[in-house]
């Protein structure tokens, strides 16, 4: 009768759950490091592997980072050493399936429908859970086209095992892949393994692995990446199999393998076969046995300093909960990690890094506990639930009491603070044009309610804001045509409060004489719009002045295509307020996004949320943005061609530059503004840019500007709105007012 180690529970169990909670240990440590410096080179040769020297250079200590100094590296050393609990996973996994079935007596063919089964109900429960939360994410993100992308079915199902597919949403999640390929094969092995022994079976498995592997290693190139990780089960067979190797050789003569491990001869062995792995480990043929030499050294010491030794104390009882809770610590970890640490630790103190990580990790467990109570209870309910009609009544009463939460909050959030969904928030108030791209819907009022905006538009009969004035005019009249974007049509406010409307009124009172100003912007129009507009109506309506209204994104707008912007304004999508938007719950997942993605980036992530950079235009106050040249030329390009128009129809032009949010108010006044951004800091940021760069390209072609910060920042208080990028109605009146004036002290050179 073949001798078998002892069977209490300290022995059979702690040990090997102590392995695997190292294993996740390490693993978690090494996406936190990966996250932080970056991929290691050392045992992850891929299509772009650097040169050996430069494979060495990187493991170079890290210097001036002080008191951290020592500390740090140390981490990130373990950290890029972490792949190898990978290792440990396949080992500890080939070696749990084999023990537990030879303590069982099972027979040499196994049963395959009870074994995959049971093989199933480990994995796919908590893997389909993660799955549908991953769908739901998408939605909540307004990433639609992941629910429609054939990765995620392949995934639910197992199947990672292509480089397009390995990495898909959480590339940590390709081990699962390849453990399940490893279940798959297995019957097949226990029946060699019964029928020729251990040994045999550890040679031919594992040799046939280990020089696929080599070959693969020597031969692909832009796979190598997904071959070398193991995108295939026989590229990691040998771990499997060593794993199944051990427990067959444990349960024959379990104290004597017990014996060998722990005679300090074999741990030294193992110790310079550990110290060998991470040499090979840097070449590329020597990869194809790394991952073995790494794996069962480590395995093999652990086990002579374990098996046995262990008892209940409070690190037993840690180690056994996380070996036991380790497939879904595993699962989950990695999304938290990249959430909350920021990648390549840009402007953050090693201080906060380690406490983010420390975050993450306690996150990463309390996800964990409550994922797999979810799924426990979803387990005990169907299971607890005999008939199927039974079933069926206790699913819909929870799939309805979920939905009615859910389109209860959609109607607050619809009614209180709808929010822009399916496009731009002016879209209701919007159509496609074929000269100009877009204009509003010609004779119309729309009432837009989106992100605390509540406003009429009005549009004429050509689909621009405010009257329509006959082409021909009334002799000794004034003709002023304005074009430019929000902030002139105007958005926030009703048109008939725009500043082109003021600007209208305070001539005709100080002149006494006819004024026309005729407003063709448009919410969204850029540099290419403003050129088409005038190309269209300026001969036509033969203007005195034409005022361009400037805003500091248009240097960014002069680079998008008119295609681009009809495809973000939404057209041919569904109503914003119809029953789809309502059946989706779009402005309530909208509105979490927002103030979710914002609060993760500035709380955790140490970095300025990204809408509230947007409202607050930060992008465009950037010191030294890569498309800069691209822009000063587009922008050149554009106004070179209006001031030809103008030149034709002998109509003077003047740019109004509209400064950002974020160059006027302060954060105590822009409830949006960004954490973190401190525009003082010359070397990030230029608060001259955008208006240098119009006056640059101003003075080029001798057309003169209208710089309105002076006035708005003497303001008695903000003139943008608190949670938005636009100017109240107060900001139009101190606008118009201070054109007003510019027009009047320049009315008799026109």
């Amino acid at each position: 009768m073949p001798q078998q180690p002892p069977s209490t529970p300290s022995v059979r169990l702690l040990w090997l759950e102590m392995i695997k909670a190292l294993a996740i240990l390490w693993i978690i440590t090494n996406h936190l490091v990966e996250r932080i410096f970056g991929f290691p080179y050392i045992a992850n040769p891929t299509a772009d592997w650097p040169s050996l020297a430069v494979r060495l250079a990187q493991l170079q200590p890290l210097r001036g980072i002080g008191v951290w100094d020592v500390p740090v590296n140390l981490l990130r050393y373990v950290g890029w050493t972490g792949d190898q609990g990978v290792n440990l996973f396949f080992i500890a996994s080939g070696f749990g399936l084999t023990w537990g079935l030879m303590r069982r007596s099972a027979p040499d063919r196994l049963a395959l429908v009870p074994f995959y089964r049971a093989r199933a109900a480990r994995i796919y429960p908590l893997w389909w859970t993660l799955h549908a939360a991953a769908a739901c994410a998408s939605i909540l993100l307004h990433r639609y086209e992941t629910l429609g992308d054939p990765r995620l079915v392949l995934s639910a199902i197992g199947f990672r095992a292509t480089p397009e597919s390995l990495y898909y949403l959480v590339p940590s999640w390709w081990y699962i892949g390849s453990l399940i390929q490893m279940y798959l094969i297995f019957p097949f092995l226990w029946l060699l393994l019964r029928r020729y022994g251990p040994n045999r079976l550890m040679i031919a498995a594992g040799g046939i692995g280990l020089v696929v592997r080599g070959i693969g290693l020597l031969t692909l190139c832009s796979a190598l990446d997904a071959w070398a990780r193991g995108a295939w089960c026989i590229t990691r067979l040998p771990e499997f199999v060593f794993g199944i190797w051990l427990a067959a050789v444990m349960h024959n003569d379990g104290q004597r393998v017990i014996g060998v491990v722990r005679h300090t001869g074999v741990r030294l062995l193992c110790a310079l076969a550990y110290g060998l792995g991470t040499v090979l480990s840097l070449t590329l043929l020597g990869n194809a046995v790394a991952p073995l030499i790494l794996g069962g050294s480590l395995f093999l010491l652990l086990l002579g300093a374990w098996y046995g030794t262990l008892d209940r104390g409070s690190i037993a009882r840690i180690g056994l909960w996380l070996g036991r809770h380790s497939y879904g610590l595993f699962l989950v970890h990695q999304p938290i990690i990249h959430a909350i640490i920021p990648k390549g630790g840009a402007d953050v103190s090693t201080e906060h890094l380690l406490l983010a990580s420390a975050a993450s990790v306690l996150l990463s467990l309390v996800a964990t506990v409550g994922v797999e109570a979810i799924v426990a209870a979803i387990s005990a309910a169907a299971g607890g639930v005999r008939s199927k009609p039974r079933l069926r009544w206790v699913a819909g009463a929870m799939l309805a009491g979920a939905l009615s939460l859910l389109w209860v909050g959609e109607a607050i959030v619809e009614r209180v603070a709808p929010q822009e969904v399916f496009g731009w928030g002016e879209r209701p108030a919007l159509e496609p044009d074929a000269t100009v791209g877009w204009k509003l819907r010609p004779d119309r009022e729309t009432r837009l309610r989106w992100e605390c905006y509540d406003y009429n538009v009005s549009a004429n009969a050509l689909g621009f804001p405010g009257p329509l004035y006959p082409e021909s005019r009334q002799g000794g009249s004034l003709r002023i045509l304005t074009a430019g974007d929000a902030f002139t049509s105007a958005e926030g406010v009703d048109t008939v409060t725009a500043w082109p409307r003021r600007l209208e009124d305070g001539l005709r009172a100080q002149l006494g004489t006819p004024v026309e100003v005729m407003n063709f912007a448009i919410t969204g129009y850029g540099p290419n719009q403003y050129a088409a507009v005038i190309e269209a109506f300026a001969p036509r309506y033969r203007p005195d002045l034409i005022m361009l209204g400037m805003f500091v994104n248009d240097l960014e707008d002069v680079l998008v295509s008119t295609r681009a912007f009809q495809a973000s304004i939404g057209f041919g999508r569904r109503d914003p307020n119809g029953w789809l938007a309502f059946f989706t719950a779009a402005h309530l997942r909208r509105l979490i996004s927002l103030r979710a993605g914002d609060w993760v980036s500035e709380n955790l992530r140490r970095r300025p949320g990204p809408h509230g950079c947007f409202l607050g235009q930060i992008a465009a106050l950037d010191r030294d943005p890569p498309s800069e040249e691209a822009q000063k030329r587009g922008l050149g390009q554009r106004l070179s061609q209006i001031a030809g128009v103008a030149r034709q129809i002998g109509a003077q032009v003047v740019l109004v530059m509209i400064p950002a949010p974020a160059q006027i108010c302060g954060p105590d006044s822009l409830a949006y503004y960004p954490h973190g951004i401190n525009l003082r800091d010359r070397e990030s940021f230029d608060m001259e840019r955008p208006q240098r760069l119009i006056q640059e390209a101003a003075d080029q072609l001798s057309l003169p500007t209208v710089d309105l910060r002076p006035v708005l920042s003497n303001a008695p208080a903000c003139p943008y709105f608190s949670c938005n990028m636009h100017w109240t109605a107060e900001g139009h009146r101190i606008a118009a007012e201070a054109l007003v004036g510019y027009v009047l002290a320049h009315l008799p050179g026109m």
